[in-house]
């Protein structure tokens, strides 16, 4: 069960369709991340973890095709995620030697003895998941429901093994430094700035506006959040203009309620829909028919898709966690492990420093 969960993992994170993809635009891979295979990337109770273990704990195949031929920043990601998938290999196999048991038969008794799953918590599921169920009735899906449920506990146990380890991360992220420019939300001192480089058009950045509004409300002190532009213009026709009319709303202090009713109608981004999005927020309407007429705020959408280039990114949503990349609409729980060890870090060179 373990090998099962954690290959779907693996795969589900390396290869999830997330975001949006202009054509013709692929990013040229660097030359190179220039660790050395014995480099310590953690250590765990006293015992080193090197690169080359991560390494190898990757299989060849999946290895080369999600590293875009060693491009550092891709390869910073699924070290990464690989590097906690192998920490809680090794967590789950010293728990088991312990009880003399192998590690599937430890996941098997831990998940055992948490009991049948609560018939509550599975009608929960499905009604929070219903739209996934295929047409299915709760007593259709009740076993598999409850299969899942069963198997997501090891998630728990791994977790509760994790907070009890000794663990240092010592593995530096690629970082890719940008000016954090356009309109925010955020304190201007916050530890973590996250940058985005989206898309109006986009159905993944449209996904990830609820996502982001979590982010701000968890962090209101910790985390500072940057729009930038990136109209995919080959794929998104429109996405050019409503980015326009957007900064246009900008100049006058109302980029987010712009924002935010531009994405939740995307499929209606005529310039008769634009103005009437701006009408509908309290526009003084003169002044924004003469701004996105003039296209007074071209220079502004050019000048972020300039950089985006520069940076080789051209999918969007695209994110920088202080210069630490993230592609797609990905969850709360996935921006969160970034900023939290974001947070982690400046406390401990803090600490450091005051010594």
């Amino acid at each position: 069960m373990m090998r099962h969960l954690r290959t779907t993992a693996i795969g589900c994170c390396l290869f999830a369709t997330l975001a949006c993809q202009q054509f013709g635009q692929n990013p040229d891979p660097g030359d190179g991340s220039g660790e050395s295979a014995n480099e310590v990337a953690a250590t765990l109770d006293g015992r080193a973890i090197t690169v080359g273990e991560i390494d190898a704990h990757i299989k060849e195949q999946l290895f080369s095709e999600a590293t875009s031929e060693r491009n550092p920043a891709t390869l910073y990601e699924v070290r990464s995620r690989a590097l906690k998938g192998l920490i809680d290999t090794m967590l789950v196999e010293k728990a088991a030697a312990a009880e003399n048991l192998s590690s599937d038969e430890y996941l098997g008794q831990q998940v055992e003895a948490q009991g049948d799953v609560p018939e509550q918590e599975i009608a929960a599921f499905y009604a929070e998941n219903i739209d996934q169920m295929g047409g299915l009735g709760l007593d259709e899906m009740r076993d598999r429901i409850n299969v899942y449920l069963k198997e997501r506990r090891v998630v728990t146990i791994v977790a509760n093994l994790r907070e009890q380890a000794d663990t240092e991360i010592l593995l530096e992220p690629s970082r890719i430094e940008v000016e954090a420019i356009g309109p925010a939300k955020g304190p201007d001192d916050a530890v973590v700035t996250i940058i985005e480089f989206s898309d109006f058009q986009c159905p993944f950045c449209q996904r990830v506006v609820p996502t982001i509004d979590q982010v701000v409300a968890k962090y209101p002190t910790e985390v500072r959040f940057v729009f930038r532009n990136l109209p995919l213009n080959n794929i998104h026709p429109r996405a050019q203009a409503a980015a326009e009319a957007a900064a246009c709303a900008n100049n006058q202090a109302k980029f987010w309620e712009y924002h935010d009713l531009i994405f939740a109608n995307n499929r209606a981004l005529s310039d008769q829909d634009l103005e009437g999005y701006a009408s509908e927020i309290g526009l003084e309407m003169a002044a924004f028919r003469q701004c996105v007429q003039n296209r007074e705020t071209q220079q502004i959408v050019d000048a972020d898709a300039a950089v985006a280039e520069e940076l080789q990114i051209s999918g969007t949503p695209s994110f920088l966690i202080n210069g630490i990349p993230m592609h797609g609409a990905q969850s709360l729980e996935a921006f969160s492990q970034i900023i939290d060890e974001e947070i982690a870090r400046s406390a401990s060179d803090e600490s450091k420093a005051a010594r």
